[in-house]
Formats: C-alpha cells, sequence, structure tokens
C-alpha cells in the first residue's frame, strides 16, 4: 500500500471531492481546499504529490459519485443499433442528477488546458477517460478500427457541444432531438464503416 492509498489519504480525498464538487476549482487553492477539510498544504502534497494529481484523483472520484454515469460507458456496448443505445445514453448523460459533475468537468477541463505543463495528469485522464471506452463500444457494433475511431472523436464532439448547451441554457427536448438527428446521420452504420471480420 502506498500513502496515496491509505485510509487516511482516502478521508482526505473524499472531503476533498465534496468540497470541489461544491465550490468548483477555478478559484480553489491548494491551500483553501486545505482548509475546508482540515488538513494543510504540506499533508496533501505528501499524499498527492501535487496539486494536479490531487485534484485529478478528486475528478475521478467525484465521477465515480454519479452512478449513471458511471454505468454509461459499458452500457454503449449492449443490444440494440447504434442510434438507438446512443440515443439511451444521451438521456443518461444529461440527465439533471449529473449536472454538478458536468459543471466540474468543464471547469477542471478549462483550467488544465490553459496551463497544460502544470495539469499534465488531469489532461491525460480528461483525454482519455471516456474515448477508449466509446472506440470499444463501437467495435463492439462492429465498426472498423478506423472507423470506430472517427465515430468516437465525433460523438465527443456532439456530446460535449450538446452538454455545454444544456449547462447554459439548452432545454432538454430540443437537445434530445437535435442529438437523435445527429446520432442516425452519423451513426447508422453504412455498410464501409462496417468491420467485415
Amino acid at each position: 500500500m502506498t500513502d496515496a492509498d491509505s485510509p487516511e489519504a482516502q478521508r482526505l480525498l473524499d472531503a476533498a471531492v465534496s468540497v470541489i464538487l461544491e465550490r468548483g476549482v477555478v478559484s480553489l487553492s491548494l491551500s483553501q481546499l486545505a482548509k475546508a477539510i482540515g488538513s494543510n498544504n504540506r499533508m496533501l502534497l505528501y499524499y498527492f504529490g501535487s496539486k494536479d494529481e490531487l485534484f485529478t484523483r478528486a475528478t475521478l472520484e467525484a465521477y465515480g459519485r454519479f452512478p449513471g454515469l458511471a454505468a454509461l460507458i459499458p452500457s454503449l456496448s449492449g443490444p440494440g443499433s447504434m442510434p438507438a443505445v446512443l440515443s439511451a445514453g444521451w438521456r443518461v448523460l444529461r440527465a439533471e442528477e449529473h449536472h454538478e459533475y458536468h459543471r466540474l468537468f468543464f471547469e477542471v477541463l478549462a483550467l488544465a488546458m490553459r496551463a497544460p505543463e502544470e495539469n499534465r495528469a488531469q489532461l491525460g485522464v480528461l483525454a482519455t477517460h471516456w474515448p477508449d471506452g466509446i472506440r470499444a463500444a463501437f467495435r463492439a457494433h462492429g465498426w472498423a478500427p478506423d472507423a470506430a475511431a472517427r465515430a468516437t472523436l465525433q460523438l465527443l464532439a456532439l456530446w460535449r457541444g450538446l452538454q455545454t448547451e444544456l449547462l447554459t441554457s439548452g432545454e432538454p427536448s430540443a437537445l434530445d432531438a437535435a442529438h437523435d438527428a445527429a446520432v442516425e446521420a452519423l451513426f447508422a452504420a453504412p455498410t464501409a464503416a462496417v468491420d467485415p471480420s
């Protein structure tokens, strides 16, 4: 067991996640976070190594607090046509109980992109956390590797754009209709995109 896996590190991480979900990360310094959870900078750095590592682990831990989101990507490999599976997935993604996590995700992503050298761990996690699973889902539905990679980028662009609209002012039913039309147009699995094996 490493210090980062110790019961005390987990206790600090759990407390940090609660604070980060409530306050966000934009104006939250390591000192403010440490004070809010009854610790200090030195202790947080001892257990997590850096603010980047702590915020990365906290973002992943926060994700686990939303069981619907955690089950979303595996569900995409399930039975049904790709448009039907993705439409059901979008409705899970845009559910109101997940908005708190979406706000955190976009906030962390924006901060990490602003200072990529200081936030390599966060960018690494955010860049691969969903794409690998989505690509595997397209492959499970018979898409060839290149087509699955391309479709993954298209789906992520669609979902992130619609999530942004949802969080700013979008009407869920209008977004559902836009999503379903886009998914039908993009992912009806033309024969050229299907793996023949």
